[in-house]
């Protein structure tokens, strides 16, 4: 006979794929590594982002589906589902809630040089609520860290990434294996969404 599984299948539960757009999130994590690029020595910020619930309340357009892959016509466009409207049909987010999501870091160029690509980590620091000091109009950047930002509502702007895995990328480009990520790029405050507490934030809050 049979064992009795843990494992369960809801066929009401239908898998969806993420797509690019804006969330309500919280900033859950925050780590720096310094690395010596072509524009010289730079610090960069990484920061870790939970979904929020209010997400639920968001919709996404929905497309053909084959299993994990989108059905595709013969222009290689994916194929909308559509309404009775004629219209390509929406539906919730909420797939979406608890996610974890991770940006590619944000630069900080700590030789004078170089200071003017430095204006993505500053607008982060603006879009964040974080002031910085003025010197006749130049900027003295400051260094995140964890109390600043954990916790934090924000608003993060999600994008597809496409990568060529490791063991492929030493390949001709033919034979090389492409795979494709989410990664958040733009963030800023979400300013009527809860900040969390130590107790939401549980064991892994850092303070």
């Amino acid at each position: 006979m049979p064992k009795t599984l843990e494992a369960t299948y809801d066929p009401s539960k239908k898998w969806m794929p993420i797509e690019e757009g804006k969330y309500p999130a919280h900033i859950t994590g925050l780590s720096t590594r310094e690395m010596n690029t072509r524009a010289g020595e730079a610090i960069i910020v990484n920061l870790t982002y939970v979904v929020n619930e209010a997400v639920s309340e968001y919709e996404q357009p929905l497309w053909e589906m084959d299993g994990y892959d989108y059905v595709k016509d013969s222009s290689g466009n994916r194929v909308p589902v559509m309404n009775g409207n004629g219209e390509q049909a929406t539906g919730s987010c909420s797939h979406l809630e608890n996610r974890e999501l991770k940006d590619n870091g944000f630069f900080i160029f700590t030789d004078t040089s170089s200071a003017s690509k430095n204006s993505r980590y500053f607008t982060l620091l603006q879009n964040l609520g974080i002031k910085c000091e003025d010197d006749k109009g130049i900027k003295k950047l400051v260094l995140l860290e964890e109390e600043d930002v954990i916790g934090k509502p924000v608003h993060v702007t999600v994008k597809r990434q496409e990568y060529v895995t490791k063991e492929t990328k030493d390949l001709p480009y033919e034979q090389q294996e492409k795979r494709s990520t989410f990664k958040v790029g733009d963030v800023e405050l979400w300013e009527d969404g809860p900040t969390l507490s130590e107790e939401e934030l549980g064991d892994d809050v850092p303070f």
